[in-house]
């Protein structure tokens, strides 16, 4: 994903000189090529994520669009009164772009994931909150995000060429993208997780069970027409790489209660029983809950609670 995020910020900064790139240190490798074709549009500021974060900010207040890329968890937790004072509370147009979200870097311990930063930011004032799928999502929200103003995170995968989607996208601020249809009820998620929910519905399908699936890319802002349709369909069930508390699924309870709407709702969301263990993504995955096996008990268990 964050290749395509490159590639197509770069096709919009040859174009408006006012798209600025601001990297704590990382992208070596990953932003040559944009280094090398807009150099005034680039800046290493080395390793000190407050600074940078002001730096942005302040750049932006001159009229530039700026891109502020590091670690999910430095490009947040390290320099969150920044983000609050700098961009959230002055509006200011910053996208912080964390790479690596979710248990991305699972092998280098708790200390680098990154499950709280969704329910963080998106409590700031004036700050967009998007969450690209797959690298068909990545282009079309990086489109968006180089074509409008807002403050924005921007929270991506490290290294997943992930394709859900077949065709490409276009996006209206909320919109929430279906990727399969189905009459019983829905699964709703936010990320590269959204390939466990894609097996968790084929898996549904063999059992006479027919599901929605469908990411939700824009945390903030959520597309009331489509969660209007879910309530109506039946049992929704959410799955986020993140905490419960304060995330994607806190994001579409609140929605449902701003339209009045009932629905029976179930959350799959990191259960983070054991800040010890070191392992890839989709062993700290399996290990905090997010696996197809939940899913279904999930949904099953909601089926025979309406029965």
């Amino acid at each position: 994903m964050r290749e395509q995020f490159i590639k197509t910020l770069l096709e919009y900064a040859k174009k408006n000189p006012d798209i600025v790139l601001i990297t704590g240190d990382l992208g070596y490798g990953l932003f040559e090529e944009f280094k090398n074709a807009v150099p005034q549009q680039f800046i290493n500021s080395g390793i000190n994520e407050q600074t940078m974060m002001g730096m942005a900010a302040g750049y932006a207040s001159t009229g530039k669009r700026v891109f502020v890329y590091s670690i999910a968890n430095f490009v947040t937790f390290r320099c969150l009164e920044q983000i609050r004072n700098d961009i959230g509370l002055m509006n200011n147009s910053v996208v912080i772009v964390g790479v690596g979200g979710g248990y991305d870097y699972g092998s280098q311990g708790y200390t680098h994931h990154a499950i709280e930063d969704i329910s963080v930011i998106r409590s700031i004032t004036n700050i967009e909150v998007l969450v690209p799928a797959d690298s068909i999502e990545t282009k079309a929200l990086t489109r968006y995000l180089a074509n409008t103003n807002k403050p924005s995170y921007f929270r991506l995968e490290k290294s997943n060429n992930l394709i859900l989607h077949q065709n490409e996208l276009g996006l209206f601020p909320g919109k929430i993208n279906e990727i399969i249809s189905g009459e019983h009820g829905s699964l709703i998620f936010s990320g590269s997780i959204g390939e466990i929910a894609v097996q968790a519905a084929k898996e549904l399908k063999a059992l006479g069970i027919f599901v929605s699936v469908a990411s939700l890319s824009f945390i903030t802002n959520i597309d009331s027409n489509y969660i209007k349709l879910a309530a109506e369909r039946g049992p929704i069930v959410i799955i986020e790489e993140h905490s419960l508390n304060g995330g994607v699924g806190s994001a579409i309870l609140e929605q449902l209660n701003s339209l009045a709407l009932t629905a029976k709702i179930g959350i799959i969301a990191s259960t983070q029983n054991n800040l010890s263990e070191i392992g890839d993504q989709q062993f700290l995955r399996h290990q905090n809950g997010l696996n197809v096996d939940n899913i279904i008990k999930k949904f099953k268990a909601l089926l025979e609670f309406l029965d």
